[in-house]
C-alpha cells in the first residue's frame, strides 16, 4: 500500500513540476493586457506589456520599472519589479497542468499498446 501512495505522490510532484516549467517558459510569448495608467479620481486604463500564455500574466508595473519592459528572471519575479497577475497565473498554470496531463495519459495509453 505505501509504495502505490510514494509512486502516485512522485508522479503528481513530476506532473506539478512539468506545469510549473512550462508555466515560466510562456513567458516568452509575448502579449498585452490592460492596467490603471492613472487614478485622477476616475480610473484610466491603457494597454500595457505583458507575458505569459494562455493568458499573459506579468504585467509591465507602471511605478516601479523601466517603462516598456518586464523582468522574466526568477529574481526580478521575487522582488516584485512588475505586476504578477494572480488569476490570470493561476488560470495558466491550470492550462498547463492540463496540457500535462493529457500529454501523459496519451503516452501511457500509446506505451500500453505496444
Amino acid at each position: 500500500m505505501r509504495v502505490g501512495v510514494l509512486a502516485a505522490l512522485k508522479r503528481a510532484a513530476f506532473l506539478f513540476a512539468a506545469a510549473s516549467g512550462l508555466t515560466y517558459l510562456s513567458l516568452l510569448v509575448p502579449g498585452q493586457v490592460s492596467a490603471v495608467c492613472s487614478d485622477l479620481g476616475v480610473p484610466v486604463y491603457c494597454p500595457v506589456l505583458a507575458y505569459g500564455f494562455p493568458l499573459p500574466f506579468l504585467a509591465d508595473s507602471q511605478g516601479i520599472s523601466p517603462v516598456g519592459s518586464v523582468a522574466r528572471d526568477p529574481l526580478s519575479l521575487l522582488i516584485g519589479d512588475d505586476d504578477l497577475l494572480w488569476g490570470r497565473l493561476a488560470m495558466s498554470a491550470a492550462f498547463w497542468l492540463l496540457v500535462v496531463l493529457i500529454g501523459s495519459l496519451l503516452r501511457r495509453r500509446y506505451s500500453a499498446r505496444k
